[in-house]
Order: structure tokens, then sequence, then C-alpha cells
């Protein structure tokens, strides 16, 4: 079980183009409210599974296609 949750995802530029806490919410491709370009962006995200167990980071990168 995921106690705690958060994703980050960044632009090439490294600005902040979505976050959230909530497990079942994803980023639908914008930024400020627009649609964003085509491109690689990096994520990270952390997350605590129980009380037992420490905080494990993720990195990685995904490709915006449309």
């Amino acid at each position: 079980n995921i106690e705690q949750y958060n994703i980050k995802i960044y632009n090439r530029w490294g600005e902040k183009v979505f976050e959230s806490t909530a497990f079942n919410e994803g980023w639908d491709g914008t930024y400020k409210g627009k649609v964003a370009p085509m491109g690689v962006y990096v994520y990270i995200v952390n997350a605590k599974l129980d009380s037992d167990q420490p905080i494990f980071s993720k990195v990685g990168n995904v490709t915006l296609i449309r």
C-alpha cells in the first residue's frame, strides 16, 4: 500500500510542468493551460509504501508525441 506519493515532471529547461500527490492523477500533456510541445520530459517519483519501508525514488524520461 502506498502511504505517500509525489510525481514531478520537468521540461528540458528544468521548468516543472506538472506535480501531483494523487496516485491516480496523471499528466495530461499541458503546461500553463496550453498544449505542451512534443519532446522529452523528465519525471521524478517519490513514494513510501508502508511505515516499515523507506521512501524510494525513481527518475526517468517520457517522450511526448502528438
